[in-house]
């Protein structure tokens, strides 16, 4: 080897040069990937944990109320009324049934204290004044045309063969259906009226009668009796049967928040994690 004039090697390959080696760095794409799987499994059971929860706290409600609207089918249970605290001496407590037809039709049962040997018309109108609803309504020939309003409009509309009506029922050990009009009969101690419309009635006894006890036993309940009732047991009408009550939507809204925040909180660390690794990576 020889030396140059300022003592270097002048002999020396270039590519036998040491220098610093430079490693290159591990693409942060794998572990982003890895991060990216971990939370997206995470999210996944979270989410079916939180739609768990949900099932298990929302099943029982909807059960309660699907049982409390069977509680309150006609077929499961007769629908009541209270006889007032106090009667008068000379009067009779009538129970007045009035079932405004189709399948979802209301019942109303209301205990009527009226003086024996009144009329049905009389008895009708004195459940309209205690109810505060309409007066019923009557045609020129005297028939009856609407009970507490309805219908709005016509009177024993004629289609074909059929007609729509208020048919005429009294009460006992079972319906019996009426011949005459209210107007005509006379109500004594222990008797039950009946009334339901028909939209497409054969105005026969064949069409069917109120859905409700026949028997003033199961229709009336002494006040006592409905007193002891109110206070000792929940009422299988109002609330159990419609919208969840504030306490109970209260009960079921908190898994649900939680499950909510759980899968935020995983989204959250999900994020953090990938912003971290990109960091590393660059």
């Amino acid at each position: 080897m020889r030396r140059g004039s300022r003592g270097r090697m002048t002999g020396d390959r270039p590519d036998q040069a040491r220098g610093p080696r430079l490693v290159p760095r591990r693409a942060p794409v794998q572990r982003v990937t890895r991060l990216v799987l971990r939370s997206a499994a995470a999210l996944v059971v979270a989410t079916a944990a939180t739609v768990a929860i949900v099932i298990a706290t929302t099943a029982p409600a909807l059960s309660q109320r699907v049982m409390a609207r069977k509680a309150q089918s006609p077929e499961k249970a007769s629908p009541t009324c209270t006889v007032p605290a106090h009667i008068a001496k000379g009067q009779i407590v009538v129970a007045v049934v009035a079932d405004f037809g189709g399948e979802n039709g209301k019942v109303i049962v209301t205990c009527v204290l009226v003086k024996p040997g009144v009329s049905g018309a009389q008895v009708l109108q004195a459940q309209a004044a205690l109810l505060g609803y309409p007066s019923p309504r009557y045609a020129e020939s005297g028939l009856l045309c609407a009970i507490d309003g309805y219908p709005t409009s016509g009177c024993g509309t004629e289609t074909g063969a059929h007609y729509a009506y208020w048919a005429y029922w009294h009460g006992g050990k079972r319906w019996l259906y009426a011949n005459g009009g209210p107007g005509e009969s006379r109500v004594v101690k222990g008797d039950v009226e009946g009334w339901r419309f028909e939209p497409d009635g054969s105005a026969t006894p064949s069409d069917p009668p109120p859905r409700a006890a026949s028997s003033a036993a199961a229709l009336e309940v002494p006040a006592r009796a409905a007193a002891s009732a109110t206070t000792t047991s929940s009422p299988s009408g109002g609330d159990a049967a419609g919208p969840v009550s504030g306490e109970r939507r209260a009960t079921t809204a908190v898994p649900f928040v939680i499950s909510v925040v759980f899968i935020l909180i995983i989204g959250a660390a999900a994020m953090l994690r990938s912003r971290r690794a990109n960091r590393r990576g660059n």
